[in-house]
């Protein structure tokens, strides 16, 4: 087990296990876990990783995630009642972190990340319907813990956690992670979790923590910053990566069509298949209308830009044969009733 203090107070412990905080007088935390989740005044907080694989709830050691998860806690000698943890399938050396301060302020924040199996966009068809316990769980979670050495009222800290949500987002689209569901830019997984810890004690009083704010700014910094080293650990999703030709091919689910293997590794290939993919999400989002993702095909399909022009080209009025078929559209539909993508 490796051991770190914490720049704003308490000591980290890790294993291949769990990540636990302990601090060295009890924090008011907020916590999105269903063990002790809401606000409580904690001892320690962890992250663990679950190691077995479960058709339901109630295969879980203890008959569902709470019990668990406070079996989690007794294990590891923990205060049961002082105590809120995250449950992942995430490996723990896998996490990242960052802190940050500006003056007396510090914010630094831990996270382990999977979204492999099941990143997803708020507002997709759910993948599960919850009937007493009974669910088919999939790999892939978000956890965050995040810190600060000030003190909050409950209010504020409600609007941390909108805040760190709003930075995770933020940090999926800019790696272009993609729904699994239907490839449309990922808002998070089904199954993500924050706690957030703030000391009462503290002399440092910060009422707002909404993006504007230099508390909100250390929590969105810390936070990107860990998720992505966390994805590059656990997933191996890094700018570079992202940014490959065939990532972007992927992306516009092109790997199937034998046009993909002709495309060439170039400056210009990357440059048109990121403006191909930027359009289609746009059509598909009913930002540009069918008349004007035409002309974008037609500036494909210029002499200039060939071969690899004409065949995303095709490709993507392949796709749109395809989507218009499914939604049942006519010739004359201008695309502005589609549902997000």
């Amino acid at each position: 087990m490796t051991s770190q203090l914490l720049k704003t107070g308490g000591t980290l412990f890790a294993d291949e296990h769990s990540i636990i905080c302990r601090f060295p007088a009890p924090r008011l935390t907020l916590s999105t876990s269903l063990y002790n989740g809401g606000y409580l005044m904690a001892e320690a907080v962890f992250n663990h990783r679950l190691s077995l694989f479960v058709n339901s709830e109630a295969d879980l050691p203890g008959g569902n995630l709470e019990n668990y998860l406070a079996l989690v806690a007794a294990e590891r000698k923990l205060n049961r009642d002082c105590t809120t943890g995250l449950l992942t399938s995430a490996e723990m050396h896998c996490r990242g972190y960052q802190a940050l301060s500006y003056q007396n302020l510090t914010v630094e924040t831990l996270a382990t990340a999977g979204v492999d199996q099941n990143a997803a966009r708020a507002g997709e068809p759910a993948c599960y319907y919850e009937d007493n316990g009974r669910y088919h769980p999939v790999g892939g979670t978000i956890n965050i813990l995040a810190f600060t050495n000030a003190k909050l009222a409950h209010g504020t800290m409600a609007k941390a956690l909108v805040t760190i949500t709003e930075a995770k987002t933020a940090t999926l689209q800019e790696l272009a992670v993609q729904s699994c569901c239907t490839q449309g830019s990922a808002t998070g997984t089904g199954t993500d979790g924050i706690i957030f810890a703030t000391d009462p004690s503290s002399t440092l009083a910060c009422t707002d923590a909404g993006t504007q704010s230099k508390l909100g700014e250390l929590l969105s910094r810390t936070a990107k910053s860990a998720i992505k080293q966390a994805l590059a650990l656990q997933c191996r999703i890094d700018p570079r990566r992202q940014g490959s030709i065939q990532e972007r091919i992927r992306r516009l689910e092109l790997a199937a069509d034998s046009r993909a293997d002709s495309i060439p590794d170039s400056g210009q290939a990357r440059l048109l298949l990121a403006m191909s993919h930027c359009a289609w999400q746009e059509y598909c989002w009913g930002l540009l209308g069918i008349s004007e993702l035409y002309q974008f095909l037609s500036y494909l399909e210029t002499p200039s830009l060939q071969p690899l022009g004409l065949s995303l080209s095709v490709a993507l009025r392949t796709k749109i044969s395809a989507l218009r078929q499914e939604l049942h559209l006519s010739d004359g539909t201008n695309g502005e009733n589609f549902p997000e993508y």
